[in-house]
This record gives C-alpha cells, sequence and structure tokens, in this order.
C-alpha cells in the first residue's frame, strides 16, 4: 500500500506497511540539507512524473514515435503515478497508456510481471478486466530510482 506524503508542502509516494519511510543513506546519500529533501519531494511526486510523460508525449511532434518507443519504461511511469494517486488500471487501459499496440504492450506487461516489478488481480466484479499495478518491489525500485536521479538534478 501507499500514502501521500507532505513534506515542505510537496506530495511524494512513498511505501508504508511499517517500512521506514526515511531515506537510507545508502541509497540516496547524504541528505543533511532540506532543499535535498524537497528536491526529492519533488521528483518524487505524481505530479512530476504526470508532466514527464506527458514531456515523452511530447517528443512525438518533432520525432518519429519509433526512435523513442520504451513501452516498458511508459508503463512503469503511469503505474508509479497512479500508485502514488492511489488509483488503479486495467490492462486494457494500461495498453492505450504505453500509447504502443496492444500486443507490444502485453508483451511488456508480461516482461515485467515475470520480473517481480508488477501485480495482477483479478476485478471479482467483472470476469473480464485484470487490475495491473506496481509491485512492492516495483514500487519500490521507481522510487529508489527517482530518488537517485534527483540528487543529480537529471530529469526523466
Amino acid at each position: 500500500m501507499i500514502s501521500n506524503l507532505a513534506l515542505a508542502g510537496h506530495e511524494t509516494c512513498s511505501p508504508v506497511d511499517g517500512a521506514d519511510t526515511r531515506l537510507s543513506s545508502s541509497r540516496s546519500g547524504s541528505l543533511s540539507r532540506p532543499a535535498d529533501l524537497i528536491q526529492i519531494a519533488t521528483t518524487t511526486s505524481p505530479q512530476f512524473v504526470r508532466r514527464a510523460i506527458a514531456a515523452r508525449a511530447a517528443r512525438q511532434r518533432y520525432f518519429a514515435s519509433e526512435l523513442f518507443a520504451d513501452p516498458a519504461w511508459d508503463i512503469l511511469l503511469e503505474l508509479y503515478a497512479l500508485e502514488c494517486e492511489q488509483r488503479r488500471t486495467s490492462v486494457s487501459k494500461l495498453c492505450v497508456a504505453a500509447a504502443v499496440p496492444s500486443t507490444t504492450a502485453l508483451r511488456w506487461i508480461d516482461k515485467l510481471y515475470a520480473d517481480g516489478l508488477l501485480s495482477r488481480s483479478a476485478d471479482p466484479l467483472d470476469g473480464r478486466r485484470v487490475w495491473v499495478s506496481l509491485s512492492p518491489q516495483g514500487l519500490e525500485a521507481m522510487l529508489a530510482y527517482l530518488e537517485s536521479i534527483s540528487m543529480f538534478g537529471v530529469p526523466l
């Protein structure tokens, strides 16, 4: 499960379930300044990730979409943002969000699931629908990655 954590006025996505939500020095380096924490809160927020998704989509106005096809990353970004917003999505909607043919998106969803980064659950109200989300391992990896790039000031 995920909760939104307010840090210096910014929302951030952080694991709970009894896990230590403090940043570990081994994962994120020395974080003694409040500015470091604000930068991490900004780059781990769902708003930041949504802006990154929009920026990635904007490239298609200038370049052929095949140049930047990265469905696995698009899927992970979308699921991270949804997790932070405490929303869920179905496999079919995730295929649309990945902006690739359904067969390609399904292949990547299967791969990410096999790698332990995604979880699937059947919809008890509609047997045709399957919900997809980041697994605890996938969420931790996304959060760690977003924290790590904040230390370098590198955009997605």
